[in-house]
């Protein structure tokens, strides 16, 4: 039996946790979520910019075209079903192989065809690929990264006002 800690054991124990500090500390429960969801945001952040400044630093800048799109379905919180498109690219590696890969981001439908600059690195026989444009490089990792401090900071200040 093999048990996923992220999917699984985390979040089991993170609503044991709030359970206990809502019994234990309820006036302090507020600043304690804004503090555990802005160091969620911190980590993304932070992981994501490492991660992008490691395909960066050892990875092969190269064209890459959007032959399709992969289409996957999810559902929000309210019920609502949500589209998302994630390009699926062919490129060269440096060797000359030719590559298809779906990307982790997604895009507008509507760029088939469309060729982007990328960054990869390979890992075994898998690339880990980088669109190479500043919003993705620079931007949207600090969007998470400004997004933890305003949460983190709003649970700070809650606590100190309620001691």
């Amino acid at each position: 039996m093999n048990i996923d800690l992220k999917k699984h054991i985390l979040p089991f124990g993170i609503m044991v946790l709030l359970f206990w500090l809502s019994k234990t500390y309820n006036e302090f429960i507020g600043a304690f979520v804004f503090l555990i969801v802005g160091g969620g945001f911190l980590f993304a952040g932070f992981y994501m910019r490492n991660s992008n400044r490691r395909i960066q630093a050892n990875g092969i800048k190269t064209k890459a075209k959007i032959i399709d799109f992969a289409e996957e379905r999810s559902k929000d919180t309210d019920g609502y079903s949500q589209v998302h498109h994630f390009p699926i690219v062919r490129f060269k590696d440096r060797n000359g192989i030719e590559t298809t890969q779906k990307l982790d981001t997604s895009a507008n439908p509507k760029r088939i065809n469309e060729r982007i600059d990328i960054i990869y690195l390979k890992k075994e026989n898998e690339y880990e690929i980088m669109i190479n444009t500043e919003f993705w490089k620079t931007y949207f990792p600090l969007i998470f990264i400004i997004g933890g401090f305003i949460f983190s900071g709003g649970g700070i200040i809650w606590l100190i006002n309620k001691i």
